[in-house]
């Protein structure tokens, strides 16, 4: 089985974004398209309590098995949580600024995942959380995969955004194997595994499919035309989903590991100039 590249480095980074602003001078901000724009603006208003979830579950798995731990996984998951916590700050920041500018409901589906985060600490068992937070993990370790396949998912998006985009990437596909390694650690099985891929799968496409809708319709440009512009994008013969799920898959090989594929040189050569931009350390 692959395991963890050697030169690994997790880096915690932090970066300052005036989302308000970005977003009052220019809604459509990817390729100016208000449906893509909406996309990614509600994909990503899942991510702070959907991190909140993922350290939670990390943090309670390794507290019941740290004296089986190795010390160098250990020291993975302590970067990963901090990591997490940013972006969870970062993803919070913009949903809080959609919020202002008239997205109100973006607030109610935000208590929501909330009250869905706590019952699920409260009664799920810890392992089970960590099957669908490693699943996750490879969803978005593999939506930086497709970044990279087809570019203008990165290259289309204006400043600040390309670069929110490029941080979230880049952290995503460092971190993209401790809670894996964490769950097989852990004494996770196969079953087990591939459960938690059917469900991340499922409040993936859930959760974020309810807020794009949603934003469109507020936005006043929920109609024929956008439905079948959104339904191209996403499902199309060349849409994010044909392109993302045969990588996606390979997460139920029995023998997968996360780094198969390493994507962190590709992303610092394509994209060098963008991360020294904003200050951004790669290796």
């Amino acid at each position: 089985m692959t395991s963890t590249p050697e030169n690994l480095h997790i880096v915690t980074r932090e970066i300052q974004v005036d989302f308000e602003k970005a977003l009052a001078t220019k809604p459509a901000w990817h390729s100016n398209d208000l449906v893509i724009s909406h996309f990614f603006s509600g994909l990503q208003a899942t991510f702070p309590e959907g991190e909140r979830f993922f350290i939670d579950a990390a943090r309670d798995v390794r507290d019941k098995n740290k004296d089986k731990l190795p010390e160098h996984l250990l020291k993975q998951i302590q970067t990963f949580i901090q990591q997490e916590a940013f972006h969870g700050k970062v993803h919070d920041d913009w949903c809080q600024a959609m919020i202002k500018l008239g997205f109100t409901q973006l607030e109610d589906f935000d208590l929501e995942l909330k009250e869905l985060r706590q019952q699920a600490r409260e009664h799920a068992p810890a392992m089970f959380r960590l099957s669908i937070t490693s699943a996750v993990e490879h969803y978005t370790a593999s939506l930086a995969h497709l970044f990279l396949k087809k570019s203008s998912y990165i290259d289309g998006a204006d400043k600040p955004f390309k670069y929110v985009l490029l941080y979230h990437a880049l952290e995503e596909v460092e971190h993209k194997a401790v809670c894996f390694d964490l769950f097989q650690a852990a004494g996770g099985h196969y079953p087990l595994r591939a459960i938690g891929l059917v469900l991340a799968s499922i409040q993936f496409a859930y959760q974020g499919r309810k807020r794009h809708i949603y934003l469109l319709k507020a936005s006043n440009a929920w109609n024929l035309k956008t439905r079948w512009q959104a339904w191209k994008f996403i499902w199309g013969w060349n849409g994010i989903v044909m392109n993302l799920v045969p990588y996606v898959l390979r997460y139920l090989k029995p023998n997968f590991h996360p780094w198969e594929t390493d994507e962190r040189k590709a992303l610092n050569e394509r994209y060098s100039s963008d991360f020294n931009e904003v200050g951004m350390s790669v290796y």
